[in-house]
């Protein structure tokens, strides 16, 4: 809530000396482009006190997490978008421009900053204050100034010679949230009284191979980029740490963490060979890679944990080969991974966190969470199983909750004779394990197009069934079954399982029967 109030006083508070390009930004729900009450509200009130008299453009820019499949979430963002802009329509008067994109999945930390709709407004003239490149930053300015520690992970930074001195070419990956913002870096470090110099970016062919695109580029002085790195500026209120140059209380990079280095794995391949499925190998660019600096995988673990495991990279003789550095990763047990090396990050005093560690607390944010263990889904099926001479297909519903190897579910459904069918089981699974797409082909992937979307399973456990029908015999069985399950990344499930099944009612046996089970099910976390 008060992520949204800030916005709108910042805006409001804007409206006499506005920047030729301001925005704001609305949040959703996952998987949904309804616009909450809430939202609806903070919208109305924006722009029923929005000065129009220069406003000429609005863009809404839609986004989605990274949850689904990649057409949906690019659907899912050009609903969220066409939905904002068909809700403030009626507040602007004839003449203003409104261009709707759907950006589709955006990579962030926390996925709720990703479930969103920029909203980027463009005005005929500048302010004459905010025209300068070139800003004084006084001891009594009121603004906020903030450090951008997430520009790291989004850019690539070489260190180069102009005209005798060292500078710092930055390429830069082209993500709204960067290229739309004023960007400063200290043109005086040196010297007592800071000189805000503005970067100025331009749209560059960049690389070799199949990773040349276009990208954001800019230099700016060494001295300036390792003290200070990259900064902009905000109007009050502002959440996180307010920071002021060349002030005690100044939290300029305070320490290291691991963190994803976005800019690295956005041309980072990966290949895993059919005979060696627990071994995944990695390559990149060597014109991307820092030769003295240390790269991490992070693997992220079916149990919900992660790994740390430092790479050790190799050079390869080719002509082709020698354009990269390579590496490899154990896997086993691994749904995907990250590439990530030390980042500079700051954090706030009075507020704890250690600045050397992954985590920690930093500005604005608390970067770890603790959660209730394990995890829950829920999980509709189609189903068939044989015993005592009879086959049954029923539908059903199910909650499942899985810590580890353990699983637990209880399911409610109907069979084929429109009888009232619940289960509960326990699996644990003694063989739990991922692989990749396309592993039989073997070829070299990208990293975001590489998941390690097949999830294999064998487990065992006991399950209790019943099966109410007024027309045909109901039963209460106990089973004892072995089975096999195959996961894919579109949620779907199959499964076969078997083994020996009892009636407790003795209506359909008294006895012990062979039992068999099959079916198909869908599974959606909560």
């Amino acid at each position: 809530m008060f992520r949204y109030i800030s916005l709108a006083i910042i805006l409001l508070c804007c409206i006499s000396g506005i920047h030729s390009q301001d925005s704001t930004s609305v949040y959703f729900k996952t998987g949904s482009h309804k616009i909450s009450a809430h939202s609806q509200k903070v919208l109305e009130g924006l722009f029923t006190n929005l000065d129009y008299t220069d406003l000429i453009e609005i863009k809404f820019i839609g986004y989605s997490d990274s949850t689904g499949n990649f057409e949906s979430n690019q659907r899912l963002s050009e609903r969220r978008a066409k939905a904002v802009s068909k809700t403030i329509k009626p507040y602007l008067k004839s003449g203003i421009s409104i261009i709707t994109e759907s950006k589709g999945e955006l990579p962030r930390k926390v996925d709720s900053l990703s479930r969103r709709v920029d909203l980027l407004f463009r005005y005929s003239t500048v302010p004459e204050a905010y025209e300068k490149d070139t800003i004084v930053i006084q001891p009594e300015d009121p603004r906020c100034f903030f450090i951008d520690q997430h520009f790291e992970a989004y850019s690539n930074a070489k260190i180069k010679v102009n005209k005798k001195k060292k500078v710092v070419y930055l390429q830069v990956i082209d993500y709204p949230e960067f290229t739309s913002r004023n960007y400063y870096f200290v043109k005086n470090p040196a010297q007592k009284h800071a000189v805000a110099q503005r970067v100025k970016f331009k749209l560059e062919t960049t690389g070799m191979l199949w990773w040349r695109e276009k990208r954001y580029t800019a230099t700016v002085p060494k001295d300036s980029y390792d003290k200070f790195g990259l900064f902009y500026f905000e109007n009050p209120p502002c959440d996180g740490c307010r920071e002021q140059l060349f002030k005690k209380d100044t939290n300029i990079f305070s320490g290291m963490s691991i963190r994803d280095n976005q800019f690295i794995m956005s041309v980072t391949q990966l290949k895993a060979k059919f005979f060696r499925p627990n071994i995944l190998q990695i390559r990149i660019p060597k014109e991307f890679r820092e030769e003295n600096e240390p790269y991490y995988a992070i693997k992220y673990l079916w149990d919900n944990t992660t790994k740390t495991e430092k790479l050790q990279w190799e050079t390869k003789r080719g002509k082709r080969k020698a354009n990269y550095f390579y590496s490899k990763v154990r896997i086993k047990n691994v749904r995907s991974v990250s590439i990530a090396n030390p980042q500079r990050i700051s954090y706030c005093p009075g507020k704890g966190g250690n600045p050397g560690l992954v985590g920690g607390i930093f500005c604005g944010f608390h970067s770890r969470s603790i959660g209730f263990p394990g995890e829950f889904s829920f999980n509709p099926g189609l189903h068939a199983f044989y015993h005592n001479d009879t086959a049954t297909a029923f539908i059903s519903v199910g909650l499942v909750y899985e810590l580890k190897q353990h699983e637990l579910a209880v399911n409610v459904g109907l069979n084929h004779r429109l009888g009232l069918v619940y289960s509960a089981h326990y699996h644990f699974n003694f063989l739990d394990f991922g692989t990749m797409t396309n592993r039989m082909l073997d070829p070299w992937q990208k990293l975001g197009s590489s998941k390690f979307t097949t999830q294999i399973k064998a487990y065992f456990g006991p399950e209790f069934r019943s099966s109410y029908t007024k027309k045909y015999r109901s039963f209460s069985e106990v089973n004892l079954h072995l089975g096999f399950s195959v996961a894919w990344r579109n949620r779907l499930n199959y499964y076969i399982q078997g083994g020996i099944a009892r009636d407790l009612s003795s209506r359909i046996n008294t006895g012990f029967y062979p039992y068999v089970q099959a079916g198909i099910r869908l599974r959606f976390g909560l």
